[in-house]
């Protein structure tokens, strides 16, 4: 099957769209907000400066935008909105410059880019303000430039992408050496000049996961070190991994697989095959908007961001194999429309996930409203919304957001956030003052309340 650069330049623009759609739809709905977003934004109204945890320098960069809005933000949601559509630059950044970078020969490995970038963090993108996520998405950039040969005209992008993985996750250990081990394989393929090329700059990527491997070691946070050890991952696999999210995602993971086959093979699918593949993404797409529309079917995936680089990994191996033949001289297949189906049903999923979030913080507000008492307690929520992705710590940030530049009232997620000693805890690691003039939040002075909440047990 041929196709013309018309053609491809065609699709690349309807699969970035299609992101953009589902990033802005996300924006505007206020999925910055969810789990660590909110306390992000609070902890930003706090201090005045970027919030930036764990040494994780490249939310300085981030967080800029939001703090030049600041004075012109006639609400919380507003900022909000832009901390969304900031958040969004890193995989739309990420994605343009992959299909950019693939090209002629390389253009049917953008199938895999865009499936990386969009689909591999799915069932946690609606955690927006997240490093490990973006970190695995700027990661493709530079896994495109090592599949396209590491071309010099490309090297200032990758050496920018490469750089800001330092500074956004330890994750980006794991990708320096991915890229590295790829460079490296594909170099004892390539003929001449392109070889030694492959192999300087895998050994570049060796030297930077060992760098960063040392920089963990040395610098790692208690936090992180918690985050990483085997007992953290294991505890939440079941509920983050292997059901929704798992379940949302097989049939597109399937289709993927077909895609390789036809290429590994160096045959046409067969129309069955293909009528298959076609089957496979539109049951991917019903599932996926099911997935998003259910508030408790996403949930409890909102912990697979740290499991991200498992989706990402074998994804990221298909299409190294896969340029390792085009380094051997083989074609592959042009799948011209391929990338679009990942891209679509990011949109659709992203867009229903993130519709039913503004519609629980549409309940939370109400509840906020209804609540005759200065603190609000997750008792004191929907059924539906306790078992949602309200049940989570970030929710006392999101109430005081939620009211406006002048909150008069908190809520409490049990157990969790309480007065200790002169301290309001706004989240496990970290706490305002709490005087007898009430919480004192610095962009209104204090936030008069009655009494301190009670410690509760969560159920």
């Amino acid at each position: 099957m041929l196709t013309t650069p018309d053609s491809s330049r065609r699709t690349a623009l309807l699969t970035w769209a299609l992101a953009a759609a589902g990033f802005i739809i996300a924006a505007l709905c206020l999925a910055s907000l969810t789990n660590d977003g909110a306390y992000y934004l609070v902890r930003l109204l706090q201090e005045g400066a970027a919030c930036v945890p764990h040494h994780r320098w490249l939310d300085h960069v981030i967080q800029a935008p939001i703090l030049w809005a600041l004075p012109w933000a006639p609400s919380p949601a507003a900022l909000a909105r832009v901390q969304g559509l900031v958040c969004s630059a890193v995989p739309l950044l990420s994605l343009a410059a992959c299909l950019a970078m693939l090209r002629g020969p390389q253009a049917p490995l953008r199938m895999w880019a865009v499936f990386g970038i969009l689909l591999a963090p799915l069932p946690g993108q609606i955690v927006m303000v997240g490093e490990v996520t973006q970190a695995l998405q700027a990661g493709w950039v530079v896994l495109a430039f090592v599949w396209c040969g590491c071309p010099w005209h490309w090297a200032p992008v990758a050496l920018l992408a490469g750089i800001a993985l330092d500074g956004l996750h330890p994750v980006s250990m794991a990708l320096y050496g991915f890229a590295a081990a790829t460079a490296l394989g594909l170099a004892l393929a390539a003929p001449g000049p392109g070889r030694r090329r492959l192999a300087g700059w895998g050994a570049l990527f060796a030297l930077a996961t060992l760098a960063k491997g040392l920089e963990v070691a040395l610098l790692a946070t208690d936090y992180e070190r918690a985050n990483l050890a085997a007992n953290a991952w294991l505890g939440e696999a079941f509920s983050g991994l292997l059901l929704s999210p798992f379940a949302a995602l097989l049939p597109a993971y399937a289709a993927a697989a077909l895609e390789f086959r036809s290429a590994w093979t160096g045959k046409p699918a067969p129309a069955a095959l293909a009528r298959w593949r076609k089957g496979l993404w539109l049951v991917a797409l019903a599932l996926g908007l099911l997935y998003g529309l259910v508030p408790g079917g996403w949930a409890g995936s909102l912990c697979y961001r740290k499991f991200g680089i498992l989706a990402t990994a074998p994804l990221a191996l298909l299409a190294g194999l896969e340029a390792w033949r085009l380094c051997k001289g083989a074609a592959l297949p042009a799948r011209t429309a391929a990338p679009v189906w990942p891209a679509l049903l990011f949109a659709v999923t992203m867009s229903a996930m993130s519709l039913s979030w503004a519609g629980l913080c549409g309940v939370f507000e109400k509840s906020l409203a209804a609540s005759p008492a200065p603190v609000h307690t997750q008792e004191a929520l929907p059924r539906i919304a306790r078992e949602s992705a309200l049940n989570h710590w970030g929710t006392t940030a999101l109430s005081l957001l939620l009211q406006g530049w002048s909150p008069e009232k908190v809520h409490v997620w049990d157990g969790d956030v309480q007065r200790q000693e002169g301290r309001f805890c706004i989240c496990p690691k970290d706490a305002f003052e709490w005087t007898d003039r009430g919480l004192k939040l610095a962009w209104i002075g204090h936030l008069p309340l009655a009494a301190a909440p009670e410690p509760a047990q969560r159920p």
